[in-house]
């Protein structure tokens, strides 16, 4: 679809929280989340895991669960949108119900779901699932979400979930906004079969604008709608060249890691395209606004290669970067 066709069109602009990582501290989560709702972020996000074990390009430490992250958040905050990106399906789904629908009520209704596969298999191999069940898990998790979400006595019949007379009070509603967590096309397919938007993480520019083109075709060609979002990386300083010296260490695991996912050359810092965006808050401005002009309907700021300057790094954002990119998209 074309900018034209979708008319003005406003991207919500959320942001991932410091739940993980040794630079992750009660103060930094939590005593800074109202300073988030008043710079004018949309929402806010985690991620999941269990025996959490980092990657090369961030912190390893302690990972703070993501369902108790965003009770607190809610429970801080009064407007901010709070989602997960994603729900891992290494819980049992009743049990990711129940959590979604006392999450959902306590928020007032702000929590969005979103749910993937995962690719660890240690959270898996620790709490006995099959870790070759977890995209059928996945799908199953949602629709069991949906069941309970109908009311009281629910019954669900699948092949990993399987009960009877089920009654969660708080449910989750049954307008739940849930989004697939993913970019091949296999995931497109998916989040047209079962979720209502598509978020395909880490993912360089030109990959995400594939990723997003064949989602929309294959979305109007089944007659229905699927928003789409990004998650770029974010290196703020004076300059690009200072901002992309911040995150050097992290540059090339990160193109080793989305190399293999995407198949693609990557070898430098700008190589990454949109998967990082670096430079001064105008080159963030512009990084966002190639995601806004593309026409995607959430654009996460991922700040964990700056996590030890979070609120800094934050502040800057929202004073320089937001303003400018609400003109431009709103």
């Amino acid at each position: 679809m074309s900018d034209s066709s979708r008319g003005r069109h406003r991207t919500d602009i959320g942001l991932l929280l410091p739940h993980f990582s040794d630079h992750a501290t009660p103060q930094r989560l939590f005593g800074f989340a109202r300073r988030i709702e008043e710079l004018g972020f949309d929402s806010v996000w985690v991620r999941d895991a269990l025996s959490f074990e980092a990657r090369g390009f961030e912190g390893a430490g302690r990972f703070v669960d993501p369902f108790v992250t965003l009770s607190v958040i809610a429970g801080l905050t009064t407007r901010l949108k709070l989602g997960t990106a994603v729900t891992i399906p290494f819980r049992h789904p009743l049990i990711t119900a129940q959590m979604v629908g006392s999450l959902s009520w306590a928020s007032g209704g702000r929590f969005e779901l979103g749910v993937g596969p995962g690719t660890p298999r240690k959270p898996f191999e620790l709490t006995g699932i099959p870790y070759d069940d977890r995209i059928v898990r996945c799908r199953e998790t949602v629709e069991v979400i949906r069941a309970v979400a109908q009311g009281p006595h629910a019954s669900y019949d699948g092949q990993c979930a399987s009960f009877h007379d089920a009654s969660i009070d708080p449910a989750p509603p049954p307008d739940l906004m849930v989004w697939y967590g993913g970019g091949s096309s296999a995931s497109i397919r998916r989040a047209l079969r079962y979720c209502d938007g598509l978020q395909p993480g880490l993912c360089p520019r030109a990959a995400w604008v594939a990723i997003a083109a064949e989602a929309r075709r294959r979305a109007a060609e089944a007659s229905r709608s699927l928003q789409i979002g990004a998650i770029p990386l974010i290196s703020l300083a004076s300059t690009r060249e200072k901002a992309i010296e911040r995150v050097a260490s992290a540059i090339r695991p990160l193109c080793s890691f989305m190399s293999a996912y995407y198949r693609l050359p990557l070898e430098t810092a700008d190589d990454l395209g949109g998967a990082l965006i670096a430079g001064t808050a105008d080159d963030i401005i512009a990084g966002l606004m190639q995601y806004v002009e593309a026409g995607a309907d959430l654009v996460v700021l991922d700040a964990r290669l700056l996590m030890e300057d979070f609120e800094d790094v934050i502040e800057e954002v929202g004073a320089r970067v937001l303003p400018a990119v609400r003109a431009a998209s709103s």
